[in-house]
């Protein structure tokens, strides 16, 4: 069958990355995308490969009762918002089904019973964007592409951001990173910005809970003010409280932070030099280190630890990392995952080292899209039996 040839199919279910499962004749599996499960369509072959096949669906043939219209004009164009056409409530379950089917497959464990996801509005909730110049304004990068997609108002971004999107008061550079603080300040950043302009521009706080946070628009932090304090909330009720927190990958200190009333001594590691003047103003009682987490735990001997929180990219854990925290045996482990497929893969490792899943979360930060946060609190089985 060739690339770009038109076929038939029956959906089956939605895989962890937003398409729709189904099944060419010849038995291969087949992902398509903008369908739903249930659905009949036609679908045009994109890719076309020995084991497996992509699509998208070009015209939907019996639909489902989930299927909506699409909220944005942009829908199908723009590369952020590929779930537009499901139901928020078909995107949740969408979220919890994949990543159980994710834990069954890669790390052969059952997640526990009735699991939470956390969830808040489905539009207007994003604080946190980068855009790129698109003539005079901004804009997105279209599907598939590098083109640009000019944009006056977007959905899914907080009001605020809208807003200052809208009145367009700050300098037309080729990327600009903006920060909705949730308390009415915008900042922003950009390549090549002056050290005057920085301290004036992308400077921002914020606050979770009682505690406030310094940050800047160059650092990374959650997009999703809304729905962080549910994830906040699960991470203080799970570390409790001790003599020793390491945090890792941990940014501008900001799980160190919350917590750092809860334990006597506290480590922070982070690969961004940048974040460390932030780290030091969120957790100056905190021995605040700059360096990949992967090489801290290969000097230092982590054992100690009541707490090892660790935040890793989409890459997951490297492996050098998760080897030395099997061996450290921390009293507990919380890992705060953003791709559930690496975390089903890092966690298969630490099951099979004996660590077993206390608390499993989940925290849709992303509506309309199949981005999707879990947290799981991991202890070993010795340490268990002790508590």
């Amino acid at each position: 069958m060739k690339k770009n040839a038109t076929v038939i199919l029956r959906m089956e279910k939605m895989a962890q990355g937003g398409d729709a499962i189904s099944h060419l004749e010849d038995g291969r599996i087949c992902f398509v995308a903008g369908a739903l499960s249930g659905e009949l369509a036609e679908v045009v072959l994109t890719q076309n490969k020995k084991d497996y096949a992509k699509g998208f669906a070009q015209k939907i043939l019996e639909s489902s009762a989930e299927r909506v219209t699409p909220a944005c004009p942009l829908y199908g164009k723009c590369g952020g918002c590929s779930l537009e056409h499901a139901s928020f409530a078909f995107q949740l379950e969408m979220y919890r089904s994949a990543v159980e089917e994710l834990f069954r497959r890669f790390a052969k464990t059952e997640l526990p019973a009735g699991w939470k996801i956390h969830s808040g509005n489905p539009y207007g909730y994003r604080n946190r964007a980068r855009l790129v110049r698109a003539g005079n304004g901004y804009g997105f990068r279209e599907n598939q592409s590098h083109r640009i997609i000019p944009i006056s108002h977007c959905k899914i971004l907080s009001p605020a951001l809208n807003r200052f999107l809208a009145d367009g008061k700050f300098p037309k550079v080729e990327e600009i990173s903006l920060f909705d603080n949730g308390k009415g300040k915008v900042s922003y950043f950009y390549k090549g910005m002056r050290e005057s302009e920085f301290q004036k521009f992308a400077q921002n706080t914020v606050q979770i809970n009682d505690v406030k946070i310094s940050m800047d628009s160059a650092c990374f932090f959650q997009s999703n003010l809304e729905v962080l304090p549910e994830l906040v909330n699960a991470v203080v009720e799970s570390a409790g409280s001790g003599n020793y927190l390491i945090d890792l990958f941990s940014g501008v200190g900001f799980f160190a932070s919350i917590l750092q009333k809860n334990f006597k001594r506290i480590v922070t590691v982070e690969r961004e030099e940048k974040a460390l003047v932030h780290a030091n103003q969120n957790v100056p009682s905190a021995k605040n280190i700059s360096s990949p987490a992967e090489e801290w735990l290969l000097q230092n001997d982590a054992s100690g630890a009541d707490v090892l929180i660790v935040d890793p990219p989409r890459t997951g854990l490297p492996p050098s990392a998760l080897d030395a925290i099997v061996q450290a045996k921390p009293e507990k482990l919380l890992y705060i995952s953003c791709d559930p497929a690496t975390l089903a893969r890092d966690f298969r490792k630490f099951s099979e080292s004996g660590f077993s899943i206390v608390r499993a979360e989940g925290f849709a930060f992303y509506p309309q899209t199949p981005h999707f946060e879990m947290f799981l609190e991991l202890c070993a089985k010795s340490n268990l039996e002790i508590l």
